[in-house]
């Protein structure tokens, strides 16, 4: 019984203990959140942005448009320096050469004056009306060297040409070619090109500057194929910069071939 009765002494001391406890958090203020969200004007602070130093200001890039003018205007600087060098080697030649045909008339007219008059008349033959009158021929450069593709291409106004873009027309023409190949290649065959099986060869005509710019591209021989035309045009579009660059302004004919392997 002595048991009994403590038991339920300590249980009624703790419950009445609960009770005191629950009732103090009840009669506690709230904590007004309100004060912790307020936000005022006053407390706002401006801070003074430092000024950069002139190592950490990075200059502005360069527009590739603008490094590509620099680049081109370099080339033509460079084109211009060329050309004055021959310009100037031609003229020692020139100049050489006038001399050397100076020398032998101051010669020829020392040695005539040392001989009588009689003498002159004699061997001084008279030049026969046919002689004056006959217009002297120059003789036409042939073209029979050529190679056969260029005889093709361009046949006689090959002979209007001058000597450097002989030259380069000779040299660059069959890597000219090579470069559009490559780039066909690239490019991949047209699609509906496949689909109907279309084959054939084109001829295509430009102007080759020495900045390495093109103009005036157009096709003189058709491949009797609108989608290959088109595709012939568009890749010289994109492989003209690597193309070799002429001294001179020079027209440049390819062939652009299409065949498809089975």
């Amino acid at each position: 019984m002595n048991r009994l009765v403590l038991s339920f002494f300590i249980t009624l001391f703790l419950y009445v203990l609960l009770f005191l406890i629950v009732r103090i958090d009840l009669q506690k203020p709230p904590i007004s959140t309100e004060s912790k969200h307020r936000f005022n004007i006053s407390d706002l602070r401006l801070i003074k942005q430092k000024p950069l130093q002139k190592s950490h200001i990075q200059p502005k890039p360069k527009s590739p448009k603008v490094e590509k003018k620099r680049a081109k205007k370099e080339q033509q600087k460079q084109i211009k320096k060329l050309h004055r060098s021959k310009k100037r080697k031609k003229s020692i030649k020139l100049l050489k050469k006038r001399q050397a045909v100076k020398k032998i008339v101051k010669t020829s007219s020392a040695h005539k004056k040392t001989k009588t008059k009689e003498h002159n008349q004699t061997t001084q033959a008279i030049p026969s009306l046919t002689q004056l009158f006959a217009k002297k021929r120059i003789p036409k450069k042939s073209s029979n060297n050529l190679p056969p593709e260029l005889r093709k291409l361009y046949k006689d106004e090959f002979e209007s040409f001058t000597k450097e873009q002989k030259k380069f027309i000779q040299n660059n023409l069959t890597k000219i070619g090579s470069i559009t190949q490559k780039y066909l290649y690239l490019r991949g065959y047209p699609y509906i090109a496949i689909k109907t099986k279309q084959e054939g060869v084109n001829i295509v005509e430009f102007y080759l500057h020495p900045n390495g710019d093109i103009t005036n591209l157009h096709i003189i021989k058709s491949s009797g194929y609108e989608a290959l035309d088109k595709n012939s045009l568009e890749t010289i579009k994109t492989a003209y910069k690597d193309y070799p660059l002429p001294t001179q302004t020079t027209k440049i004919k390819i062939y652009v071939r299409y065949s498809i392997i089975y």
